[in-house]
């Protein structure tokens, strides 16, 4: 047996995912262990560079504008929209504490965390990051249903490639599609240069349920109209069930992720 607690087990202690007797135990250890002690400040020091990169703080006022916007529509959206507030690094490095993708084996040395997102073409890649609530910021998986927590948000980022065009929507349980990024009219023009970007606000979903948001980039401008169409079509055919979507039928590249709302 390992003298030193695993990466792994660490990083879910960090996480809060130990049950409280061994939480105890492993905190214990670390605080007397330098090696296990450094690893474990290492994932504070990590998550704390990683919120620097993309703060959900100060979202008042946006939440009263978008709340005004809401009382002014029928249907009302179901997104929550807030304010810009400031611009972030062109990539981020992050911590995925979904499953022990960074497991060394019992070695305690740090490990870096890997590039979140989901490369979709090339250079080209997605990524939607929850945050705004009492949890850390963490990055929403592609693979499974990601649970959010009351008060938090996401914000959408991207990388282009040679994408031109950049659009977003989201589909709730009863096939309702709120466009999202632009809320009318044609895709947005990407930032220019490399790297990633994020776009300009952050969306707070209302209501319960799953919902399933899809960013697409494309070549040519995509009306919302048509974006949206598409997402109805694609959920008729799912048999109206909002997770068993297939991709749109739109040119370009998509990526799409699942939140289940409380």
């Amino acid at each position: 047996m390992s003298a030193h607690e695993s990466s792994w087990t660490l990083r879910r202690l960090h996480a809060g995912e130990l049950p409280p007797p061994e939480a105890n135990r492993v905190r214990e250890h670390a605080e007397t262990c330098e090696a296990c002690g450094a690893t474990l400040r290492s994932f504070a020091d990590a998550q704390a560079a990683f919120e620097a990169e993309v703060p959900f703080e100060g979202f008042e006022a946006g939440v009263e504008r978008a709340r005004a916007r809401q009382a002014s529509r029928a249907p009302a959206t179901r997104a929550q929209w807030v304010r810009p507030l400031m611009a972030v690094a062109a990539s981020v490095l992050v911590l995925v504490l979904a499953r022990p993708l960074l497991e060394t084996g019992g070695r305690t040395e740090p490990v870096p965390p890997p590039v979140a997102g989901n490369r979709i073409k090339g250079g080209a890649g997605a990524e939607l990051r929850i945050g705004g609530g009492v949890e850390p910021q963490r990055v929403a998986s592609t693979e499974s249903p990601e649970a959010l927590r009351p008060g938090e948000r996401v914000r959408l980022g991207y990388t282009a490639d040679a994408y031109r065009y950049v659009a977003a929507l989201s589909v709730d349980a009863r096939g309702e599609v709120t466009p999202l990024y632009p809320e009318s009219g044609d895709s947005l023009a990407v930032e220019p240069g490399a790297g990633q970007h994020w776009l300009p606000e952050s969306v707070e979903f209302t209501g319960a349920g799953a919902e399933r948001v899809v960013l697409v980039l494309t070549d040519a401008p995509l009306s919302m109209e048509a974006l949206s169409d598409a997402a109805r079509k694609a959920f008729d055919a799912a048999g109206r069930d909002v997770t068993r979507m297939a991709p749109l039928d739109v040119a370009g590249a998509q990526t799409q992720w699942i939140l289940l709302k409380p």
